[in-house]
């Protein structure tokens, strides 16, 4: 997050800001976790291969969102952050209004299934207000 701005961060509570922060240091956690499963003696092949697919997982998840992200802010909406785990996505959009329409609803959706491949019935599109 090389914005230059850090005080943005600290002011007002910026939802947006959090949400990245928790959604980071929760996949930096589960990544450790399965690293540190895969480096423990004795720990079967399968073990390690398990570990190492699964951190590879997480990793094309970190892009998905990223790139869900960039395009939903690129629609012109001001901020939005996306969750994606394995049976869906959550993205929660700031409006100028704190409201969605069912068009706004239809851009994001449309987004995240083209990103993520999972069905629009595994999108669910908040706003954030």
């Amino acid at each position: 997050e090389g914005t230059g701005d850090e005080t943005a961060v600290y002011t007002g509570g910026d939802y947006f800001a959090s949400a990245r922060l928790t959604r980071q240091q929760a996949r930096d956690n589960a990544i450790s976790l399965l690293q540190e499963a895969a480096a423990q003696e004795g720990a079967a092949e399968t073990a390690a291969t398990e570990a190492s697919e699964g951190i590879q997982v997480l990793a094309s998840y970190t892009l998905t969102e990223a790139q869900i992200e960039n395009l939903v802010t690129a629609k012109g909406y001001a901020d939005c952050v996306a969750f994606m785990g394995e049976d869906g996505i959550s993205v929660v959009v700031s409006t100028d209004t704190g409201e969605l329409t069912e068009a706004d609803v239809a851009k994001v959706v449309d987004i995240a299934v083209s990103e993520s491949g999972y069905p629009a019935s595994a999108v669910k599109v908040m706003a954030a207000n």
